[in-house]
């Protein structure tokens, strides 16, 4: 089974069945005078110039949208748990936070630019996590003052060191590269690239299909104009993802056929790495159920802890199990790119067994290494692309989108004095970034200025340059309730690549997904609470 073969004969994606679940509790609750009352104060009549709206909506017209993505959420798998401070059952389910309409105005030729983007960054996080030496010594001062990363770089080590070292570089990725629009230059700019655990694949696609359903039903959406509905770009990411796993799958089966000391042949599986409450459950069984319905690929679910209390590894193979017969072909990590994940011994005990193994790695312990900040930071100084990739029109393009990044190993540096004195005096134009994902974790303003005056420990952040991105009027749904606010977004590109000690296998660009946030808010994780999922409305 090989990718072009693959992408001949898939088909248009149709909705998605719901995963079988207790029937969805969905928060309906009134629309209340005042409930459209902006966040930043503004009047509700004022609609900023690049607004998918003509005008402001009605009451009833906000109901009616209400209503549709209610009730399209419900059917088509847009859920997520219930928080357990409501549900103490765990079986409980709500909709996604989620914009009613398209919130990012995206102008079509940025939107390809960046998209064009994605497989040279595939392309680059191998070529540096290829380089052991270089990555190592990128990280180190981090890693000096860091205890996470420093565990996460010993681990890397302990599998250089160990009988296998070339099951390092079997590798799946699933990166997704964030984007804001930046105001002055109208350029959009990488926020970051995330190569672990990069979520709402398959539900950025669902929220594509559910806007542009909407754009096309109701006829007060485009007065005067037409459908406005191609204009929310589809991709089916769901489709691309799970066809990674199945190529990755087979890639393995060829490589390992029967892999058992004994000759046996054990069930392969992709086993994804999740965490103990997980809310965002439905955006990962989608691909479950998906990965069964095309390719009858088991997609099992484990703790960290659970995989070191039923996982082995054979000391003769490489080959991973859970139980007797369930042979891992695949790792998929939900998890692990937290310190949180790591309560004990034991969670990282089971880590070195999965990158020990010879599965392919989604993503390896050198990719995620190569999405830290400071690797960020490090690619964007000189001609360290140049370094990496032969390519330079690839170089050109990739450094168009960086935003300026300054690393803080040496305070005592007369440039790194200055930058730190300015940040300290204008904290609005900086963000501090510790090597950190998931959501939460960026330091500004007071905070930021805090850090910097302690002075402590600073190598384990970046300063970066703060995005000053266009506000726009948005109707964000969360919990069942509505509200019209000042927000401000991100667009997320993503890529999915696969390799096999440096043998590229597939290289493309998926999907897009929006993260909308309130204007007020420096965070924008949805799970988390800080944000909503949207699409992308290119003009």
């Amino acid at each position: 089974m090989k990718w072009k073969a693959i992408r001949q004969q898939r088909q248009a994606l149709a909705t998605p069945t719901p995963t079988p679940t207790a029937t969805p509790r969905l928060s309906r609750s009134r629309l209340g005078a005042g409930l459209y009352a902006s966040s930043s104060g503004q009047s509700q009549s004022q609609m900023s110039s690049d607004s998918i709206l003509s005008r402001p909506l009605l009451e009833d017209e906000v109901v009616k949208l209400k209503d549709e993505v209610l009730t399209w959420a419900s059917q088509n798998g847009l859920l997520m748990r219930m928080d357990p401070e409501v549900d103490a059952s765990g079986v409980g389910l709500i909709h996604v936070p989620v914009s009613l309409l398209p919130v990012m105005r995206v102008p079509k030729n940025l939107f390809e630019q960046v998209r064009d983007l994605a497989e040279p960054f595939n392309r680059l996080v191998e070529l540096v996590a290829s380089n052991p030496d270089v990555l190592k010594g990128t990280l180190a001062a981090a890693a000096a003052t860091d205890d996470f990363t420093k565990k996460l770089v010993e681990i890397y080590d302990d599998v250089l060191n160990g009988p296998r070292p070339g099951v390092a570089r079997k590798s799946l990725a699933i990166n997704r590269s964030d984007y804001m629009l930046n105001e002055a230059t109208q350029s959009l700019l990488q926020v970051e690239l995330n190569t672990i655990s990069s979520s709402f694949g398959a539900q950025s696609t669902l929220t594509a299909q559910m806007h542009r359903q909407i754009l096309s039903k109701f006829d007060f959406l485009h007065e005067g104009t037409s459908d406005k509905s191609s204009s929310v770009p589809f991709w089916d990411t769901i489709g691309d993802i799970v066809d990674a796993f199945a190529v990755a799958v087979r890639e393995y089966s060829d490589s390992n056929g029967a892999s058992a000391a004994d000759g046996s042949l054990g069930l392969k599986v992709v086993l994804m790495v999740v965490q103990d409450d997980e809310r965002n459950i439905l955006d990962q069984q989608i691909l479950e159920q998906e990965l069964w319905k095309k390719y009858k690929i088991p997609m099992v679910r484990r703790t960290l802890k659970e995989i070191k209390e039923q996982g082995s590894l054979s000391k003769t193979d490489g080959v991973l199990r859970l139980g007797e017969n369930l042979e891992v072909a695949v790792t998929y990590l939900r998890a692990g790119y937290s310190p949180v994940d790591y309560k004990t011994d034991i969670e990282w005990e089971a880590r070195l067994m999965l990158e020990q193994s010879q599965a392919f790695k989604c993503p390896s312990i050198a990719y995620q290494l190569v999405g830290s900040k400071k690797v960020q930071q490090y690619l964007a100084e000189g001609d360290v692309l140049e370094s990496f990739m032969g390519n330079r029109e690839d170089c050109d393009k990739l450094r168009k989108c960086f935003a300026r990044l300054w690393g803080l190993d040496d305070p005592t540096d007369p440039e790194t004095k200055e930058i730190i004195s300015h940040a300290k005096q204008n904290p609005h134009l900086y963000v501090l970034k510790p090597q950190r994902e998931g959501g939460g974790n960026n330091l500004y303003d007071e905070e930021l200025c805090k850090t910097l005056e302690e002075g402590e420990e600073l190598s384990a952040y970046i300063l970066m340059q703060r995005i000053m991105s266009p506000i726009h009027k948005s109707y964000l749904l969360r919990n069942g309730e509505c509200v019209e606010a000042d927000t401000l977004s991100e667009l997320g590109i993503y890529g999915i690549y696969l390799s096999d000690n440096g043998r590229e296998i597939i290289n493309r660009c998926s999907g897009s997904l929006v993260r909308t946030k309130l204007a007020s808010s420096n965070e924008g994780g949805v799970t988390a609470g800080y944000a909503c999922l949207s699409t992308p409305y290119l003009s």
